[in-house]
Formats: structure tokens, sequence, C-alpha cells
């Protein structure tokens, strides 16, 4: 049984390779990173696609996502999962800002000693947090296939 397995292990990882293998590789340049005729500029945390230029796709938050978005813009590929890859980097985005947010100002309450605000904000964090998680795993979920 375990060389069936194995079998099977050696025919998924080969073909994880070919998938992989169908990519563009990125190349740094002074500029960027360079993917196909896409280059992708990072400004501090957030990355933007610029396609010949021209601007395409800013305010990226994760990087799987912005090389895949890269390969896919590159490729001229599929408009319709380009466009699920880069709302699913957003809600990711928005959820991971808020709980940003939402963290420096329960730690502002309990500095002033606001227990009340800070148990309520704190809540809120972690369900913001939260749902950045899971919109971070649905991102990267995307990015792989």
């Amino acid at each position: 049984m375990s060389d069936i397995s194995r079998r099977l292990e050696q025919f998924l990882s080969t073909a994880q390779r070919k998938e992989s293998q169908k990519d563009l590789l990125p190349i740094k340049t002074a500029d960027g990173i360079l993917v196909g005729d896409v280059l992708i500029v990072s400004d501090e945390n957030i990355k933007n696609l610029y396609q010949k230029g021209t601007p395409v796709y800013e305010g990226l938050f994760l990087n799987a996502v912005t090389i895949k978005l890269a390969n896919l813009l590159a490729k001229r590929d599929d408009p319709i999962k380009i466009k699920q890859l880069y709302e699913a980097d957003q809600e990711y985005g928005k959820w991971f800002t808020d709980s940003q947010l939402l963290r420096t100002r329960y730690q502002k309450a309990i500095d002033s000693q606001d227990y009340d605000r800070a148990d309520i904000l704190f809540a809120r964090y972690c369900e913001s947090r939260d749902r950045a998680l899971a919109a971070k795993n649905n991102a990267q979920g995307l990015a792989s296939l």
C-alpha cells in the first residue's frame, strides 16, 4: 500500500512542478520585479502592477497574489480569474487594515485605562483579525490554482 501512496505523491509533485513551470519567472530590475511585460513595484507593504508603463492594479497586499496576477496579465490569461484574485486580495487588505486600526485603538484605550471601551475594541479586533485570516487563506488558495 505504501508503494501506491509513494507513486501517487510522485505523480502529484510532478504535476505540480509542470504546472508551476507554466508561470513566467520574475526578474529583478532596478525599477522593481518584471514578470513578462508586467512590472511589480513595491511601495512599502503595498505592491502596484504596471503593464507597459501604465498602472494596471494598485494597492495589492499579498505577495502570492501579486505574482500570480502579474503572470496572468503577462500571459493575457483568464480575465475572470484575474478579477477574482484582485477582489480576494482587496478583501484581505480591507480586513487586515481594519484589524490593525482596531488593535491600535484598543491599545490606546488600555493606556488611558478605559477598560469598557478596550473590551469592545478587543472583541471587534478579534473579529476583524479572524476575517482577515479567512480572506488571506481564500486569496492564497485562489493564487495557488
